[in-house]
């Protein structure tokens, strides 16, 4: 397997509320929901060791106290991993922002703590060192806004702009949904401060408006989306009937 050779430090988004997966995260953030025997955390832990990813950085607010005592009482078989705790729950932008004293100055990968994808995170590197961007996202190409917002960029792989939800393409415009994904710069995690604030608005609305160039990077593989109770359910129940296969994606 292709390992990153320039990042060695991933930051796991978990400290959302999970208002949306009703009574199943009554106890628990929603990284730590089961997925046949594991946790969806233990998945993307996973995933970025066989990457390369020796340090992974989890933000945390909504019962930290469980994720703190769960991350304490696992092996975690090599990989450092590091809490960083919101008492103000501060967004992706003022997360991250926050957890900046994790990274040692260098780019880092951003995962949302309710996907899960076979993205090749050496492929994302790679493309994105070519390219020379501020910042870079992965999407996986769609132009049904029906369920979700879109991200519209060129055939250059260059963000143009956000498409809400609901709203139809132009025709012959390249869009995706956002995987959750996202590699940074230092110089992109300079448009953020450690204040409630999102991603999306601090810095790739904001370095548009300058006329940075934000990287897009197109994944055509299985990508999936837990971050509802519907959804979750759904999928984890199709990972027990074998349906879905967790190595796949780890």
């Amino acid at each position: 397997m292709d390992r990153l050779t320039h990042i060695r430090t991933a930051m796991i988004l978990a400290a959302g509320l999970g208002t949306r997966m009703g009574e199943l995260t009554a106890d628990r953030p929603k990284v730590l929901l089961p997925l046949n025997g594991v946790t969806l955390l233990e998945v993307l832990v996973r995933q970025l060791q066989k990457a390369g990813i020796e340090r992974v950085v989890i933000n945390a607010h909504y019962r930290r106290d469980v994720l703190r005592r769960f991350v304490a009482e696992r092996n975690w078989q090599g990989i450092s991993i590091f809490l960083s705790e919101e008492a103000q729950l501060l967004d992706t932008g003022g997360g991250v922002a926050f957890a900046e004293k994790f990274f040692d100055g260098r780019t880092v990968l951003v995962v949302n703590g309710d996907v899960l994808s076979d993205l090749s995170l050496p492929a994302f590197e790679a493309a994105f060192r070519r390219s020379g961007a501020l910042a870079a996202m992965a999407v996986v190409p769609c132009r049904d806004s029906r369920k979700y917002s879109l991200v519209h960029y060129s055939e250059e792989g260059t963000l143009l702009g956000f498409l809400p939800r609901g709203q139809k393409p132009p025709p012959d415009a390249l869009t995706g949904i956002f995987t959750g994904f996202q590699l940074l710069t230092p110089r992109a995690r300079a448009y953020l401060s450690p204040k409630p604030e999102s991603i999306i608005r601090a810095l790739y609305l904001k370095a548009l408006e300058e006329g940075r160039r934000i990287f897009i990077f197109p994944h055509t593989g299985r990508w999936l989306d837990l971050g509802t109770r519907e959804r979750y359910l759904r999928i984890r129940n199709k990972i027990q009937q074998g349906k879905i296969r967790l190595e796949d994606f780890c």
